[in-house]
């Protein structure tokens, strides 16, 4: 325990120090001079006390101001701190009326809801009780007829329907109907097309076929209901390799029939003649190359290769020190105004010169 008295007397000794020797009484320093120390939490409150008594004012005394002017100073605090409190008692006051207004209109409205509830409840149920009476109203009315005039009445609405239906369905068909000739028409302009790109590129597959068609082409076999697809258009030209065709068909390549554009019998091409012997043994190879073009029609280095003769290949082996490989770039070098093949399209060589040659 601490002694109350003797707090209050070492309080006051600090507080009476004056000049350099003026401190701020705190419970630190009255604890520190006191004979029993005790706990701080026992000298607080009776520091606290003492301040409350004494009208403690530590910022102003410690200013050493005189007296009448530290008085004043303390009463024109205590006088800021009660207008404060006014202040916001009033604050207070405006926010507890402002409350008690948004309350009572609060109020107002859920009293007009509830009435809008009544009224609205009460239509329901004064509707509800008008459809019970057209539903009974109904129901006598259903039952003054006979089934079979229900039946009858349902036979006809659904041999109406039926009947919207179906010339419904044969309008659409009458606008729809294709021309007369129009898919002939079509299948001989695929046929022109389709000839246009084996003379200009050389043999090509039905797929490759299909994508060199133009576009307008295409759509114009949407609309006379011949769709064209990969297998349709290579069924379609393969009717057209027959006996008076103008296509024939080798390894899945199309190209143009040989009597279309090829030389009479005992009439050979000039690029077929040769007035000189070759002027090398690649010439020589060349000629061959030729030759293989000639009998089975445009085809590509590698498999050109396969259908060269035996004394052909060592001709070649002896000629190229690599002998026939890079055979593409070997016939590529050698295409020319005089040359004996020409490009035609995807890798393909054809013999003869070709038109470029020929016009050069």
């Amino acid at each position: 325990m601490v002694d109350r008295t003797e707090i209050f007397q070492v309080a006051d000794q600090l507080r009476s120090l004056k000049g350099e020797q003026a401190v701020r009484v705190s419970v630190r320093r009255v604890r520190d001079k006191l004979k029993r120390r005790g706990s701080y939490s026992d000298v607080g409150p009776v520091v606290n006390d003492w301040k409350t008594t004494r009208n403690y004012q530590p910022v102003i005394e410690l200013m050493q101001l005189p007296d009448a002017l530290q008085k004043r100073l303390g009463d024109f605090g205590k006088a800021l701190l009660d207008e404060v409190q006014a202040s916001e008692s009033r604050v207070r006051d405006s926010e507890r009326a402002n409350f008690e207004i948004e309350r009572a209109s609060f109020r107002e409205l859920l009293d007009e809801a509830n009435m809008t509830v009544d009224v609205l409840e009460s239509r329901v149920a004064a509707l509800t009780a008008e459809v019970e009476r057209l539903r009974r109203e109904g129901a006598v009315e259903a039952a003054g007829r006979s089934s079979e005039e229900m039946a009858e009445e349902l036979r006809r609405t659904d041999t109406w329907e039926k009947g919207a239906a179906l010339r419904a369905l044969m309008a659409r068909s009458r606008d729809e109907k294709v021309a007369t000739g129009a898919q002939e028409a079509f299948w001989r302009d695929v046929e022109r097309e389709v000839l246009a790109l084996v003379l200009k590129r050389g043999p090509m597959p039905a797929g490759d076929l299909l994508q060199g068609l133009p576009a307008a082409l295409l759509n114009r076999g949407k609309d006379v209901e011949m769709p064209l697809s990969v297998g349709w258009l290579r069924f379609r030209l393969r009717a057209l390799t027959g006996d008076g065709g103008s296509l024939v068909e080798r390894d899945g390549l199309f190209e143009p029939c040989e009597a279309r554009g090829s030389a009479a019998p005992g009439d050979p091409a000039p690029w077929m003649v040769d007035d000189e012997p070759p002027t090398s043994d690649g010439d020589a190879v060349m000629r061959a190359v030729r030759d293989v073009l000639v009998r089975h029609g445009p085809m590509k280095p590698r498999d050109i290769v396969k259908k060269l003769p035996a004394e052909t290949v060592a001709l070649a082996t002896a000629f190229w020190k690599d002998g026939l490989d890079r055979f593409s770039k070997k016939m590529a070098d050698r295409v020319g105004p005089k040359a004996y093949f020409h490009r035609c399209g995807g890798g393909l060589y054809a013999a003869g010169p070709g038109e470029r040659e020929v016009a050069a």
